[in-house]
């Protein structure tokens, strides 16, 4: 499931698509930083949220707050499952998304890459991928739709605090990504990528139950997809040539999608 991200580029590319966008704490992107944000340490990334009617660019953490869980370890592992928000479960309107009022809560996740790992039979790490859209220029931003919470909480030491985070929205891999997304819990998922009239209209005060369902529904065609390896994104090792982690890297023996044996164990069983 896609819980990496990256937001390798430069704020003005944002600003100019959002003209009434307020950056209300100044923010700026250093695009070194941001290069790789990992949901599963609930990392903050920049985020536009629609706030009555206002357009916001600001920071927040990945991940939804379960507020029901008072169990610190539940509450770790929930939120974990809480970093994604599962379109079918948005369009529910039993699910919690609806009864915590979060659908009525739009913001965007602008990003320069989204990033997902392929299992292949017999090797013991999975390789990674970086994934872009046709439209976008090299390290210009397109824009996953999303949902935020914010709540307010009291702490040991009587402090009221206003806390806050979001949930991608996901949905059903078109072809190549749920042959890129095969293995895990989550397979066969991948962001729901949307053309950025689509991004827009999410946000949009003018947003109609009909634009909600459609944009909802949407999956990018296949051939609207850019996707290329990259080097490990965690752990300790280097790149050997230096480049940054959302470059393209050959990985060697790499079979081609749609086919996870190496050609070693094809040669051995074929």
């Amino acid at each position: 499931m896609c819980r990496m991200i990256s937001q390798h580029g430069e704020i003005d590319l944002i600003t100019d698509i959002f003209p009434e966008l307020e950056n209300v704490k100044k923010l700026p992107i250093d695009a070194q930083t941001q290069i790789l944000i990992n949901g599963n340490a609930f990392q903050p990334a920049t985020v536009i949220v629609r706030h009555d009617q206002r357009l916001l660019l600001g920071k927040m953490e990945w991940g939804v707050h379960p507020t029901f869980e008072t169990d610190p370890k539940a509450f770790h592992t929930r939120r974990l499952s809480m970093l994604n928000a599962r379109k079918e479960k948005v369009l529910d309107p039993a699910s919690y998304w609806h009864s915590q009022g979060l659908v009525r809560k739009p913001m965007l996740i602008p990003v320069t890459r989204t990033f997902e790992h392929r299992h292949i039979h017999t090797w013991p790490k999975p390789v990674p991928y970086a994934i872009a859209t046709c439209h976008q220029p090299d390290h210009e931003f397109f824009y996953i739709p999303g949902i935020y919470q914010s709540y307010q909480l009291t702490d040991k030491e009587g402090t009221r605090r206003t806390l806050s985070g979001f949930a991608m929205i996901t949905t059903q891999a078109n072809p190549p990504m749920a042959q890129i997304h095969n293995h895990g819990e989550n397979k066969h998922r991948m962001p729901l990528y949307v053309p950025l009239e689509m991004a827009q209209a999410w946000v949009s005060p003018k947003r109609t139950l009909g634009d909600f369902k459609e944009i909802l529904n949407y999956t990018i065609p296949a051939d609207e997809l850019n996707y290329y390896t990259v080097f490990p994104l965690t752990g300790k090792a280097e790149r050997p040539d230096g480049k940054a982690k959302d470059e393209p890297w050959t990985w060697h023996s790499l079979p081609a999608l749609g086919n996870d044996v190496p050609a070693t164990k094809q040669q051995l069983f074929g």
